[in-house]
């Protein structure tokens, strides 16, 4: 268990951006809340920063979503100011079934992150390998109640 003094660092899949955005309610909104209210350290590579822009910035998942240019501009600003950069890990210990998940696995250890959160089965499916050190893969249901034990009560 952490403690109060040492914050939780994490790699947030992209997926989860996406949905935070897009329904403003459930699970990957309340991730996304958490971390605008500093409840941990966001860690993201280039690579993964760059994904998030494309992403988000597709004319038809804006339209289709109802996803305002200004909220799309407001978070990527936030993410360049204070989600912290890391480089991706050179060498992957594992083998990822879906290489467009490297990136993401990479930036966590590149990072010396303590949590990789994801709702990708092709991430999940290595939750608890040996070889990849200290790294919990979680989903977002599981690291909201991590972060729901590090922080006060609410009142």
């Amino acid at each position: 268990m952490h403690g109060a003094r040492t914050p939780i660092k994490a790699v947030v899949d992209t997926n989860l951006f996406i949905s935070g955005m897009i329904l403003k309610r459930g699970r990957p909104f309340a991730l996304l809340e958490a971390w605008r209210a500093r409840w941990f350290i966001l860690l993201i590579g280039d690579q993964q920063r760059d994904e998030l822009a494309a992403v988000l910035q597709r004319a038809k998942l804006r339209e289709r979503y109802d996803l305002p240019p200004e909220d799309v501009a407001l978070l990527l600003r936030l993410v360049d100011a204070a989600a912290v950069r890391v480089p991706l890990s050179r060498r992957l210990p594992v083998s990822v079934r879906d290489a467009k998940d490297e990136m993401i696995l990479a930036s966590a250890l590149g990072g010396q992150a303590g949590y990789l959160v994801t709702g990708d089965s092709d991430l999940l499916i290595l939750r608890n390998n040996p070889h990849l050190g200290d790294l919990k893969i979680v989903t977002v249901a599981e690291f909201l109640a991590v972060l729901a034990t590090m922080r006060p009560p609410q009142r």
